[in-house]
């Protein structure tokens, strides 16, 4: 991957007009080096929009394990004896 964006950034060395629509023409830089930076921004986007829900996560998972923990440490509650019948009342 890294391989082909050094080939990426080593063909396109070409300077071109960079704009933004409310503000127009900016100015010019190489066109491999806009490709990264729109990369990299992507990146960090992306990342500040993943890490809290991962952490999210992550918190969940610990306190369904910690419950999960308290459950097993309990004593089993007891059981009721398999030979009682319960006897329902005659339909009317």
């Amino acid at each position: 991957m890294i391989l082909a964006l050094v080939i990426f950034l080593l063909s396109n060395r070409a300077p071109v007009a960079v704009s933004f629509f409310p503000f127009g023409t900016l100015g010019s830089a190489v066109l491999g080096a806009i490709v990264l930076i729109a990369f990299g921004l992507g990146m960090l986007l992306g990342m500040l929009i993943h890490v809290p829900h991962r952490l999210r996560a992550q918190r969940r998972a610990k306190r369904a394990e910690r419950q999960l923990a308290a459950l097993r440490a309990q004593p089993p509650a007891p059981q009721a004896p398999a030979d009682e019948t319960i006897s329902l009342p005659p339909a009317v």
